[in-house]
């Protein structure tokens, strides 16, 4: 029997991208999954072809009542922070706040409430929370410096909240993945990048070393790395390629 089996994950903005196939790796575990999206057809997708013991809710991740209510009810063993908005890849003299901090009122703030639910519970001694950031919060471009200001953001509240969540026995990790050339969310970033800077598409891919590039399938195996290989337990953080996990060391 594998560590993770007959456990429970729940894993924010589940129904596609990285978020789906970190449900799809760790349900291949023997955990019981609970996906949470907004997106409803996303979600009876992933319960439809995606095989395991899996459960979809449909809400709003920045909505701390219903966050409450999932962490009180599910008392999950591992906690993805996966969600995130799609925010305009443009200059800082093209945006108002309200473009510029998006993933501010999205990304940031859904980690915030679902990581003090899972402390005020608190969760389980031996449990992980995992804080989704971005490779972009150590290696910025200007054409998204709101993005990779909320992604640094991320990783810093990671650093920062583990040793709190220590004393209750939860651990803390946060996942920097380069970007995903193959998405449609990288295509459209990559896209914007070289019209803004003028480099070319493939440049850039080699430049931000996109070369393998990240799945998502990649993404959920190193999160069962993350869980399972105890020489992980103490590490935060995590850059994610397409070779796979790299330890960021710290310190």
């Amino acid at each position: 029997m594998g560590a993770l089996q007959g456990k429970t994950a729940v894993v924010t903005g589940g129904s596609r991208g990285f978020g789906r196939g970190i449900v799809e790796s760790l349900a291949a575990e023997g955990m019981r999954v609970v996906a949470i999206a907004r997106n409803e057809d996303g979600l009876a997708a992933l319960k439809r072809d995606v095989k395991g013991d899996i459960a979809t809710v449909s809400g709003d991740v920045t909505d701390a009542i219903f966050a409450a209510r999932v962490i009180e009810r599910e008392k999950p063993d591992v906690l993805v922070l996966n969600a995130g908005a799609r925010g305009l890849n443009r200059p800082t003299r093209l945006h108002s706040w309200e473009t510029f901090s998006t993933q501010f009122n999205v990304d940031v703030k859904s980690a915030f409430i679902w990581t003090r639910e899972a402390l005020m519970l608190p969760l389980p001694k031996g449990s992980a929370v995992i804080i989704g950031s971005s490779g972009a919060a150590l290696r910025p471009m200007f054409v998204n410096a709101g993005y990779a200001a909320a992604k640094s953001a991320l990783w810093a509240f990671a650093q920062g909240v583990a040793g709190e969540a220590s004393q209750s026995g939860i651990r803390v990790h946060c996942l920097l993945p380069v970007m995903a050339p193959d998405s449609e969310v990288g295509r459209e970033a990559l896209k914007d990048f070289s019209k803004y800077t003028g480099v070319a598409v493939e440049k850039i891919i080699e430049d931000k070393g996109m070369k393998p590039p990240v799945t998502p399938d990649i993404v959920g195996k190193a999160v069962v790395e993350i869980l399972t290989d105890p020489v992980n337990a103490d590490v935060i953080g995590f850059r994610i390629t397409g070779a796979g996990l790299h330890a960021i060391k710290q310190g």
